[in-house]
């Protein structure tokens, strides 16, 4: 007879709680204490560490034997070898049936490759073809369905509420052979990870065991095992994949199955389950410990549907109070799309009551553009100081002139151009604003209906002219110019340098800032560089920041910590105005700028790529409220980038983003220069990026 031994941490220990996490060396010490304490109580046998260990693993055994039968290897033919940066297994890998007429569940990971043809081999080695039913594209994982003629053998699910946090948990697999499953044991770590989607274990979990069951010590399915990562909120493909970093790490995370079989009736009819959005922007700051108060809702969103609208604070789900912006995602994000939700929000002091229906897809976010360049002279504290108003635009044609004074969009008042922005980013397209202006001693009430950041470049003599400081006399220019030589900036934990220009600065106007990131790690074209944009940035003000690669040999994404670092740096060293911070280069140097600036898109207001198609690796985020990142891609006469670098056009607006095109002639030499139509138009491309 295999002897059994049952107990349950949570009764001998308080702080083995719900959402706890505690590391394997105490869990192992006390869970030893506790048999022994079991087996002596009980007068089972002598209470030695050998008999301890040999009962550990007859009951392992004991568990991996209810189970196993139910535990498929499956075989995939064709698809990709990677997905981005993640290379795929090709060997063989798991799944867990559900259900005994032929539904297995398996982990997303498994199929990002989009494989041709998918075999399900059963424990009996009967082989069987299976299909994709449906997946789901919030827990990651995948619904499969083989033809069988006899039952097939399903195991049971662990409720939900009897998981404690510290019990055994036993990692399942058939991988490399059919007739044997593979065994890793640990501890259930944590419970409501992910927002409250997934278990963790220590259990050491490869990609092969992605699909397989995690067991508890009485044989029953605590979950299903998959890869996932908070930041897994973008493409399927991307998403599949995201956090298969972790493998073998101690870092494992499990779908519940009890979870899984609550979905399994509407599932299996053959629709994706999509992860649930409201269509809310919040507050910045703290996120985690922040008032859900919302600050965006998007067009014919569920929120808008509801009558949400910026200013409201969420305050209770489903009769769940929230109070902190976690508190939220951990009331939406386990939902699905097309679940209603009871939700309460306070508008001002008044409660209000309203049911929202999530949704699986939004549209792309667009930012509202009103058309307005603020001067970048320190104005009146009444208001922002029109410095020019863009042609054609809304507020063009609703009146407003260059010298007037922008008191308030909409219900806003706004005195700075940072609160412009901010109240531009909760209108949509084709609103209908009210604006109140001051003209001299008259106050104006009008009126624009707000269209999109525009992408045409204008020419020099269509720019909007701005109210700029005083320059000096020719004579002062020029000794200032001398005076203003290339300077170095080294970053104390990097090995390379960066070298800088910057104009003699005003008291009263902030520099812009563009970053161009040099082909290679040479410094011999840095003089040549800063000479043909110097005009640029004395015109313009703005500082040009020369960066190279650690490596001669060019850029790589471990340079793009370095970049990070340095733009930060500058900003704050140099007193950047943040509305206009670009970074550019050209072919590789011109992806490493679109990778960091996508990436950091809070800091960097717009990016330009030379003949530079967007990385393939790159998962283009979504374009959002208060990130209005505008992107340049220059495109060389006959390059042999051309049509990629054209759909990649259609990509970024696909997403959302503000996406100009600019052709030039082509350039002899990869390495030379740009020219001087190329320089001045970017120039002025860049000058405009703190419109509104």
């Amino acid at each position: 007879m295999i002897l059994r031994p049952v107990f349950n941490l949570s009764v001998f220990s308080p702080c083995f709680i719900r959402g706890e996490s505690i590391t394997k060396k105490v869990i192992h010490t006390m869970k030893i204490s506790t048999t022994i304490f079991l087996i002596s109580a009980l007068g089972m046998m002598p209470a030695h560490a050998d008999d301890v260990d040999l009962l550990e693993q007859q009951a392992w055994r004991a568990a991996v034997d209810s189970v196993s039968d139910s535990v498929v290897q499956i075989r995939l033919v064709g698809g990709l070898d990677r997905v981005g940066k993640t290379l795929l297994a090709r060997g063989p890998t798991t799944g867990l049936i559900v259900s005994e007429d032929g539904y297995l569940v398996s982990s997303a990971f498994n199929f990002a490759g989009q494989p041709t043809s998918i075999l399900v081999r059963l424990a009996s080695g009967q082989q069987l073809p299976a299909k994709i039913v449906a997946r789901d594209k919030s827990r990651m994982l995948v619904l499969l369905k083989v033809e069988t003629d006899s039952p097939l053998p399903v195991a049971e699910a662990t409720p939900e509420r009897e998981m404690r946090v510290g019990q055994w948990a036993i990692a399942l697999g058939r991988t490399f052979r059919s007739d044997q499953t593979d065994v890793s044991v640990g501890i259930l770590s944590a419970l409501n990870r992910m927002h409250g989607r997934v278990l963790q274990t220590d259990a050491s979990i490869s990609a092969a065991n992605y699909g397989g069951p995690l067991l508890d010590i009485h044989g029953r399915v605590l979950g299903v095992l998959i890869p996932m990562a908070p930041q897994a909120a973008g493409p399927a493909s991307d998403s599949e994949v995201a956090g298969a970093e972790f493998y073998d790490s101690g870092i494992g995370f499990a779908v519940p199955l009890e979870h899984v079989l609550s979905i399994f009736p509407q599932w299996k009819e053959g629709k994706d389950l999509l992860p649930g959005k409201l269509g809310v922007g919040l507050a910045k700051g703290e996120a985690r410990t922040g008032p859900p108060k919302i600050t965006t809702v998007w067009p014919n969103s569920p929120a808008a549907t509801a009558g949400w609208k910026a200013g409201d604070l969420i305050v209770a789900i489903e009769g769940h109070a929230v109070e902190t912006q976690t508190q939220l995602r951990f009331q939406v994000t386990p939902r699905y799309a097309g679940e209603v939700l009871n939700v309460t929000i306070l508008r001002g002091d008044e409660k209000i009551e309203t049911e929202v229906t999530l949704a699986g897809e939004l549209a792309p976010y667009r930012h509202a553009f009103l058309g307005i360049l603020p001067s970048r002279i320190n104005g009146s504290p009444e208001g922002i100081l029109v410095g020019g108003v863009w042609p054609d635009s809304p507020a063009q044609v609703a009146g407003v002139e260059r010298g007037d004074l922008l008191m308030r969009i909409g219900t806003t008042q706004v005195a700075q151009a940072a609160e412009g922005l901010e109240a531009m980013g909760r209108l949509h397209p084709k609103d209908s604003v009210e604006l109140i202006v001051k003209r001299g001693d008259e106050e104006l009430t009008l009126t624009a209906e707000l269209g999109t950041l525009p992408e045409g470049i204008l020419a020099r003599d269509e720019l909007p002219q701005r109210d700029n400081p005083p320059r000096n006399n020719e004579e002062q220019e020029s000794r200032d110019a001398a005076e203003e030589e290339l300077q170095t900036l080294k970053l104390p934990d990097f090995s390379q340098e960066a070298r800088f220009y910057l104009p003699t600065r005003t008291e009263d106007q902030e520099p812009g800032l563009l970053i161009w990131l040099a082909t290679d790690g040479n410094h011999k074209q840095d003089e040549s560089l800063a000479t043909v944009w110097q005009a640029s940035c004395r015109r313009d003000h703005f500082a040009l920041l020369i960066a190279r690669p650690a490596d001669e040999a060019g850029w790589a994404s471990a340079d793009l910590e370095y970049l990070w670092r340095l733009t930060r740096t500058a900003k704050t060293r140099w007193k950047i105005d943040p509305r206009r911070i670009a970074i550019g280069g050209q072919g590789k140097a011109g992806q490493a700028a679109y990778a960091l600036a996508l990436r950091r898109r809070n800091t960097f207001c717009g990016v330009i790529g030379v003949d530079a198609p967007l990385p393939r690796t790159l998962r283009i985020p979504e374009n959002r409220p208060g990130a209005g990142l505008a992107t340049l891609a220059v495109e060389s006469r006959n390059s042999t980038f051309a049509p990629l670098l054209r759909k990649d056009l259609q990509t970024l607006r696909e997403a959302g983003y503000s996406a100009s095109w600019l052709q030039r002639k082509l350039a002899s030499d990869p390495a030379e220069l740009l020219d001087a139509a190329t320089r001045n138009s970017i120039a002025r491309w860049f000058d405009g990026l703190d419109r509104f």
